[in-house]
C-alpha cells in the first residue's frame, strides 16, 4: 500500500475502534458500575458503621462515595473495554503492521545515507522516533477519551514495532551490500515475518489490563482509606 493508503488504513482503524462493540461497551460499563456499587456497600457496613458518625455527615460522605465507586468503576470498565477490543483487533491487523512497518523502514533508510550496521542504535532510535511522530500526526486523530486512549494504544504499537525493527530489520538489510532498495526493505521485512510483532503487542495490552486493574482497585481503596485516618 501507499504511504496515503496506510494512513487511511490506520485512521479506520482507531475511527471504528469502538464500532460494533456496543453491547461489550455497556457490559463492561455495567460491571465497573456493579463493582462500584459493590465497594460502597463493603465501604457503608465495614468502615461507616464502626465510626458512628452523625446521620447528615454519613449521608454526604455516602453521596460522594457513590459518585467516586460508580464514576470509576465505569470509567475503568470502559478503559478494559477498549484495551480488550484493540487487542483483539490487532490480532486482526497483520496486513496493516505489515505496511506499517515497511512503511516506517522505508522512511529510516530515507533519512540515513548508506544505511548499515554500525551505524549507533541511539541514532536509529530518534530518526524511528521522529517518523512515528510525523506518521501519527498525520491520522489526526479527533479531540477527547477515545482519541487519547488511540494515541497511547498506537504508541504502544510504534514502541514494539521499533525495537522489531531495530532487532530484527535492520540486521536483515545490514547483510545487503550496495545500496539498499525498496525491494531490499520489502524482503527484509517478509523475511523477519511481521507476525512475530504481534506477540509482544498483545503482551502490552496484558501489561495495560493489568495496570488497569491496580489503578482500579487501588482508586477504589482511597475513600476506605481517608475514612481509616479519622
Amino acid at each position: 500500500m501507499k504511504k496515503e493508503e496506510i494512513i487511511d488504513y490506520w485512521r479506520k482503524f482507531f475511527a471504528d475502534l469502538l464500532v460494533g462493540t456496543f453491547i461489550k461497551l455497556l457490559l463492561f460499563g455495567l460491571i465497573g458500575f456493579v463493582l462500584g456499587l459493590t465497594g460502597l456497600f463493603i465501604m457503608d457496613h465495614f468502615v461507616m458503621e464502626e465510626l458512628e458518625w452523625s446521620t447528615w455527615i454519613v449521608s454526604t460522605v455516602l453521596v460522594l462515595s457513590f459518585g467516586w465507586y460508580t464514576g470509576f468503576g465505569v470509567f475503568y470498565g470502559l478503559i478494559a473495554c477498549i484495551i480488550q477490543t484493540s487487542s483483539k483487533k490487532i490480532t486482526e491487523a497483520l496486513a496493516g503492521l505489515h505496511d506499517l512497518l515497511d512503511l516506517l523502514t522505508h522512511g529510516v533508510v530515507e533519512k540515513i545515507p548508506r544505511f548499515n550496521k554500525n551505524i549507533p542504535r541511539n541514532q536509529l532510535e530518534d530518526t524511528f522516533d521522529g517518523i512515528g511522530k510525523n506518521f501519527l500526526e498525520q491520522l489526526r486523530l479527533k479531540r477527547g477519551v477515545t482519541a487519547f486512549l488511540s494515541r497511547i494504544l498506537f504508541g504502544t504499537i510504534l514502541k514494539v514495532i521499533k525495537f522489531f525493527f531495530l532487532d530484527n530489520v535492520v540486521e536483515e538489510l545490514s547483510k545487503k551490500e550496495g545500496n539498499i532498495t525498496s525491494s531490499d526493505i520489502e524482503h527484509a521485512v517478509r523475511r523477519v515475518g511481521v507476525e512475530m510483532v504481534t506477540a509482544p503487542i498483545l503482551e502490552k495490552f496484558l501489561y495495560l489490563q493489568i495496570l488497569n486493574f491496580i489503578l482500579f482497585a487501588l482508586s477504589f481503596g482511597v475513600p476506605v482509606g481517608i475514612l481509616l485516618l479519622f
